[in-house]
Parts: structure tokens; C-alpha cells; sequence
């Protein structure tokens, strides 16, 4: 018993003194203890109900024992069953629950609970004794009794009291089945198992939700005496006020809030509604006026009115009122005057009107957003015929740039101010909105193409100029594309798409320009789109090839690698370099298919090659946007048998720029398995330490523009000793790209530069004759030798 005692506490009591219901969570003392009370009353009410059902039981089970002539060698068992039931019946009918009596419910639970573990005992002993004495049918009728026994104290709270009866009387069921081994019944031990399990989990069930549906009902409870109190309160100091009017519309009985918002004394408010209430608003030529007149008009009409809104002048400052008011009649239908609330709701309003700003302009820079700038230009399109209006598409050159490197704090600086810039080049009636991102529109109201000119060459004069933010100097420029209503276009899209082609134009050129939508953009669009049409099938069709450009050791003239570069047969156009299409294919979301063939076809390449010798693969930044890059390297030096270490990838800054975890991890990787990384045309873009001290590099190429003044250009041999420096510093290889003249590859040979690559050398080449360039290369070595 003090072992179930013990079990029971753990169970459910917890560190509460030893009676509150471990809940878990942060349940407050006082609906723990009320939940236990609650607990304790229902125990009560449960346990009166069950001594009756159980005395009972005992009573006919008894009855039928002597109706079958079946003796008992010992009947004192029932007696005391049934002694327990009048116990349990007698405390339960004592016990009265009182919220502010924990004690006595604990008291009281625990009592009844050492009545129940005693009383599960002795049921126990008398299934036992009564299923050893009784025959077929009477067993029947005792296993029954054993599962009442257990599904008694299912719906038993707290969950001590449960188990205290539920533990014995379930050994004790399973030990009466066992009592005559000769009447063994294996289903009925097994079903009895299965009830058992079943009436546990209910008990462990039925107690965690019901004891938190009563939190929730103690707690809802209390929430609404908050709720109420607050209610109260509310109407004690409420914001709004109580107006009513007699017959004549005289106003009556002023309250205090009414004149404290009024800042007029309760005698000056004694007047004709609305007038009096309303003062400079209701007077003729003032602005409001005509949300008066519709005031006086309902009131005329004795009608009602609900949340009429008033703009008036209160002590000088502009506020708004809500009215609402209903005529009140009397017994024999006659008006008797006004009741009705106001309040002052010019908080809300201009929140309102706030937030319709906000729907329409953009939160950043204020100017009109997408929604205002389309109403803006479907109005400019409808009078463009008699007067001629101009559409000017703005996008920041390098604002990306600003972005990645000083942070969208900066960044978002910089076009609050290019919102200011482009406010201040405008004149009255132009209007100026922002897209999205870096992208900016004006809609200009001219004709005449010179005044539209100087408008874009003032945009870009004052947006390029430099930006200081803390101390820093930022600089961005701007490409704008240009269409004339209704010249090019008399419908906002039609308007938009030519500008947007100007603008592709402008941006193609180089940036940091401007130009006029021509007919002959169209042109290269669509050309451009059939293009790109074309090169969906080139693949299929086997229209592209690879060539192989040597890379030249400097110091023995051994070519120690070759650049995979791809080449694009095309049955009408003829052949097309990589710069012809590959930007198209990036935009088609084709790179991805296209590299891996390329990849495929340099691998099985090189794999004829001599096993010093490596290929190098240019990467595009967008392959590294598919999580399955990794598979498709692995995959085609697997298919070639071509070692990692001899594969080397090249990548753009581009790459580096557009990076995240996935492109750092991945780079990484494929420098762990061997295969060499490569930055391709260092010293173009924004070449920066923190990247080389960040991705595993173990080449640096030099981008062939510094490379053709070499020997000319003080500068450009001050760029590449630094860069040879650095890379030498940091353990890299150097290759020289571009390389033209032997005075050329001498000066890089003294400089260092270990690697080159050129049409001094070789031009790009089959796969063919490279390999017979490199049988006699290897040939001639072998004479020299």
C-alpha cells in the first residue's frame, strides 16, 4: 500500500505540497488548488455513486452464489467490500468542497484513497476466492464483475485515486483467471490484457484532458471578471460623448466630456444642433460645408444617421467628429428630438488617410508606387493624341554593388535619395514613380524630343553625381530608356514595352546612358527571341562543338593544360561564339544542360590527354544557383575516368558576387575531392582580398585587356606584378589570357607569371588536333632530351 501511495504522489501531486496536480506549464497556485478542490467535489459525488453500485453487486453476487447452492468457504470477504462502500459512502457524504479549503480536500483524497487501495485488495482476494468455488456460468458473471471492477475508476480524478483502485483489482483479475488451472481460458487472459491496457490509457487520457478543459474553463472564468471590470471601467472614462436634443433641436444637458473636447463651457454649448456643435465648420465657403449640408439635410429628413463624419476647426485646429444620431419618437409617433454618441476620431482618420498614401506611394521613398504611376499613365494615354507625353524608364547602374558591399541600409539610403534627385529635376505636373527594386519611372508631359532630352540629360547628370552616407562616398549611375505618346505607342503598355527596350539599349551600351525607343530595337528583340528559340534545339540537334586552347608553361613551353571553350555551328547564321548566345541561354534557363555537356565533352577529352596535363572548364554563375551542380561535376568525371585533380574550374566574379552558402560549401567540396578552382578574368570587376581569402582558389587568370599594352602601359605592368605578388603570396598560380606577341610572353616569363595562354601559342582547336599538337610537342621534348 505504500508503495501505490508513493506511485500515486508521483503521479499527480508533484512538488505542491503534497495535493495540487502537477500540470506542468506555468499554471498559476491558486487553479491548481481550485482545480484540486473541484477534483476532490466530483471524487465525492463519484465515490457515493460507485459504494451504492458496489454494495449491490456484492449483494446479488452473493445472491446468486446461495440461489446456485454454491457454498463459500469464506463469505467475510463480501462483508468487508461491502464495509469499505459504506466507508467510502459515509466520508463522501461528509465532504462538502470549499474553494478556500484545500486542506480538507487533501484530507479527504487521501483518505479516500487508502479506502480504495484497501478496497482493491479485498476485491482482489474475493474474485479469487469466488472464481475457485463457483462453476462455468458464475465464472462468466465474475469476469464480467472484473471488468467493471476495472472500468470503475476510468473517470476517477486525480489520477492517484484511479490507480489506487484500478492496480489491485486488475492483478486480481488476472489472478482469478488463473485460480483453477484446469478452467484456464488464454482468450479471455488476452482480452482481459487488451481492457487493461485500454482502461490505463483512458485513466492517464481522460485525466490530462479533462483536467485542461477546467484550467481553461477556470481560466476563461476569470478572463471575463477582467474582461467585465475593464467594461466598466470603459464607460466610467470612455473617450466618446453623449449628445440628445429636444424637439426644436436645442441642444440638451452638455456632459463634461462633450465640452472638454468642444473646448467651449457647457453655456456655450446650449444651442441649435448641428450648428453649435459644429461652429466655423457649418458656415458657408467654409471647406467642410458640404458635409454639413448632408448632415442637416438627414436631420431635416428625421432620419437617422450613423458614423457621419464632420471635418471641422476646434480651438483653431482641424479635427474630425463621427456622429451618429437617431430621432426618437414619442407613444404617438411624434418627433421628441435627438439621441446620439460622438467621438472624436481624427486619429483614426488621418491614419486612414495614411494608410491610402501608403497603397499608393512607395514606403521608402515616397514617390507614386506601381498602383498610382498605371492610373497616372492610363490618364497621360487618353489625352496623348492632343498632347504628347514622354515615358522615361530609370534603373541604377551597379546599385547591386551597393547593396552586397556597404549593406541594404545604404543601399535603401541611396534610393531615398535618388528619389529626392529625380523630385528636383522634374517640373510641376510630371510625375515620378518607383517600380520596384532600383527601377524608377517618370511620366513626362512634352512632345517635343529636345525638351525631353535635356529632362533625361539632367536625370543623369544629378543622379550620378556621389552620395555621402556616414562619412562614406557612394557612387551609382543611370541608364535610361525612353518612349514618345504617341509616337511610339499610345497604350501604357506599349509605352512600357518600347521604354523597356530602350532601356536594354542604353544598359548594352555600356551603361550610364540614355536613349530613344527605335523601331530597330524591336528588330534585334525579335531577332533576339528567334535566336533563342534556335538554340532550345541546338542541343538536340548537335549544332554545338568544343574547342581546346592551349595553356603554356612559360619556363619549359610544355602545354601543361587547355581551356574548353564552346562553339556554336548554327545552320544559318553560321558559327557564333559563346558571347553570342550564352547570355541568351542564361536567360532561357538553358546554361544548366548546356554546361554539363560541355563539361562531359572536355572531361572525355582530356582523359586521352597526358595524365599531367589538365582542362579547364568555365562555369557560369547560374549553374551554381542548382543544388545538383555537385552531381553533374562528380558525374562526368566518373564517365570519363578523368582524375578530380586534373579538372579545373573557372569562375567569374559574377559568381563570387551572386554567392551563398550553398556556392562557398560547393566550392569547397570539389577543392577537398582535388579538382582545382580557378578565378577567371581577375581584376575586370570588383576583385577584392576578402574573396580570395574566402573561396579555395588556386589560380588566378589575368583578363587579356591588361594583357595587349603590356610593354606600353606603365599601369597595366604595375597591375600585373601586383597581382603575380599577391597570388604568389597566397600560394596560386598565375595565367596570363590573351597573350599576342613573344615581347609579350618575355615580360610575364620576367615578371613571374608562370602560365599563359594565346594566339602566340595556338588558337583554339579540336579535340583532334590537339592531341596531334601535343604528340608532337611531346615528340619534339623527347628529340630535345
Amino acid at each position: 500500500m505504500a508503495i501505490l501511495h508513493g506511485i500515486g504522489l508521483r503521479w499527480i501531486n508533484g512538488r505542491r505540497g503534497g495535493g495540487a496536480p502537477a500540470l506542468g506549464g506555468d499554471i498559476p497556485e491558486h487553479i491548481v488548488a481550485r482545480l484540486f478542490v473541484e477534483q476532490a467535489g466530483i471524487l465525492a459525488q463519484l465515490l457515493r455513486i460507485m459504494s451504492v453500485a458496489g454494495s449491490c453487486t456484492v449483494a446479488l453476487l452473493l445472491a446468486d452464489f446461495y440461489r446456485a447452492g454454491t457454498k463459500l468457504a469464506n463469505c467475510g470477504f463480501g462483508f468487508v467490500v461491502c464495509a469499505c462502500y459504506i466507508a467510502l459512502f459515509t466520508a463522501s457524504w461528509r465532504f462538502r468542497p470549499d474553494p478556500q479549503e484545500l486542506a480538507a480536500a487533501r484530507g479527504y483524497v487521501r483518505r479516500s484513497r487508502d479506502l480504495l487501495i484497501f478496497l482493491g485488495f479485498i476485491w482482489a482476494a474475493f474474485t479469487v476466492e469466488l472464481m475457485t468455488q463457483a462453476n462455468d456460468a458464475q465464472r462468466s458473471l465474475i469476469y464480467a464483475i472484473c471488468i467493471g471492477l476495472m472500468s470503475t475508476p476510468v473517470v476517477f480524478a486525480p489520477r492517484s485515486i484511479a490507480f489506487a483502485f484500478w492496480l489491485p483489482v486488475t492483478a486480481g483479475s488476472f489472478i482469478s483467471l488463473y485460480a483453477v488451472p484446469a478452467k484456464v481460458d488464454n482468450y479471455a487472459s488476452a482480452c482481459l490484457l487488451g481492457y487493461a491496457v485500454l482502461t490505463s490509457g483512458c485513466i492517464i487520457y481522460l485525466n490530462k484532458k479533462l483536467s485542461e478543459r477546467a484550467i481553461n474553463a477556470i481560466q476563461l472564468e476569470e478572463q471575463n471578471e477582467v474582461v467585465k471590470l475593464l467594461l466598466r471601467d470603459f464607460e466610467e472614462s470612455a473617450s466618446d460623448w453623449l449628445w440628445e436634443t429636444d424637439a426644436m433641436l436645442a441642444l440638451q444637458r452638455v456632459s463634461p466630456r462633450l465640452a472638454e473636447v468642444a473646448h467651449k463651457t457647457a453655456a456655450e454649448l446650449h444651442g441649435l444642433f448641428p450648428d453649435v456643435l459644429l461652429g466655423e465648420a457649418g458656415k458657408p465657403g467654409v471647406k467642410p460645408a458640404a458635409a454639413v449640408a448632408k448632415l442637416k439635410r438627414l436631420i431635416g429628413q428625421r432620419a437617422a444617421f450613423r458614423d457621419h463624419v464632420i471635418p471641422l476647426l476646434v480651438a483653431g485646429e482641424e479635427r474630425s467628429w463621427s456622429l451618429t444620431g437617431k430621432p426618437i419618437l414619442d407613444k404617438s409617433g411624434r418627433f421628441i428630438g435627438y439621441h446620439g454618441v460622438g467621438s472624436d476620431v481624427t486619429t483614426a482618420r488621418r491614419s486612414q488617410e495614411q494608410i491610402a498614401f501608403l497603397a499608393r506611394h512607395d514606403s521608402l521613398t515616397r514617390l507614386p508606387n506601381r498602383l498610382l504611376f498605371n492610373e497616372v499613365m492610363h490618364q497621360a494615354c487618353a489625352r496623348c493624341d492632343t498632347q504628347g507625353v514622354a515615358l522615361l524608364l530609370l534603373d541604377l547602374d551597379d546599385f547591386k554593388l551597393v547593396n552586397d558591399s556597404l549593406g541594404h541600409a545604404t543601399g535603401d539610403a541611396v534610393l531615398v535619395a535618388v528619389g529626392e534627385r529625380i523630385r528636383g529635376c522634374l517640373r510641376e505636373g510630371d510625375t515620378p514613380a518607383r517600380l520596384g527594386g532600383d527601377e524608377f519611372a517618370i511620366i513626362v508631359s512634352a512632345a517635343a524630343t529636345d525638351e525631353i532630352a535635356a529632362v533625361a540629360l539632367r536625370l543623369q547628370e544629378r543622379i550620378s553625381q556621389p552620395y555621402h552616407f556616414d562619412g562614406r562616398q557612394v557612387e551609382v549611375g543611370v541608364s535610361i530608356g525612353i518612349s514618345l505618346g504617341p509616337k511610339d505607342g499610345t497604350s501604357p503598355s506599349r509605352l512600357m514595352q518600347n521604354a523597356d527596350l530602350a532601356l536594354y539599349r542604353a544598359k548594352a551600351d555600356g551603361r550610364g546612358m540614355w536613349h530613344f525607343y527605335d523601331p530597330e530595337m524591336d528588330e534585334k528583340l525579335q531577332n533576339r527571341r528567334a535566336l533563342q528559340a534556335d538554340l532550345r534545339q541546338a542541343l538536340a540537334r548537335s549544332e554545338f562543338f568544343v574547342e581546346f586552347q592551349p595553356i603554356i608553361d612559360l619556363t619549359s613551353s610544355r602545354i601543361i593544360a587547355a581551356e574548353a571553350l564552346l562553339r556554336w555551328q548554327h545552320p544559318a547564321r553560321g558559327l557564333l561564339a559563346p558571347t553570342g548566345f550564352i547570355q541568351l541561354a542564361e536567360e532561357a534557363g538553358l546554361i544548366a544542360p548546356i554546361g554539363a555537356w560541355v563539361l562531359r565533352e572536355a572531361c572525355r577529352a582530356a582523359a586521352s590527354w597526358p595524365a599531367y596535363m589538365r582542362v579547364a572548364v568555365n562555369l557560369s554563375p547560374m549553374q551554381f544557383r542548382d543544388t545538383g551542380v555537385l552531381d553533374m561535376i562528380e558525374s562526368a568525371l566518373q564517365q570519363s575516368g578523368l582524375a578530380p585533380s586534373r579538372l579545373e574550374l573557372e569562375i567569374t566574379e559574377n559568381t563570387v558576387l551572386e554567392t551563398n552558402t550553398f556556392t562557398v560549401d560547393a566550392l569547397w567540396k570539389l577543392h577537398g575531392e582535388g579538382v582545382r578552382i580557378a578565378l577567371d578574368d581577375f581584376g575586370t570587376g570588383y576583385s577584392s582580398l576578402s574573396y580570395l581569402r574566402r573561396f579555395p582558389f588556386d589560380k588566378i587568370k589575368i583578363d587579356r585587356s591588361f594583357i595587349k599594352d603590356l610593354g606600353r602601359e606603365k599601369d597595366d605592368s604595375s597591375i600585373i606584378l601586383a597581382i603575380i605578388g599577391l597570388a604568389d603570396s597566397m600560394n596560386m598560380v598565375v595565367t596570363a589570357e590573351g597573350v599576342e606577341t613573344a615581347e609579350q610572353a618575355a615580360l610575364l616569363t620576367s615578371y613571374g607569371c608562370a602560365q599563359a595562354q594565346g594566339f602566340l601559342f595556338a588558337q583554339p582547336m579540336s579535340a583532334a588536333a590537339l592531341a596531334g599538337l601535343i604528340d608532337a610537342t611531346e615528340a619534339v621534348s623527347a628529340a630535345a632530351q
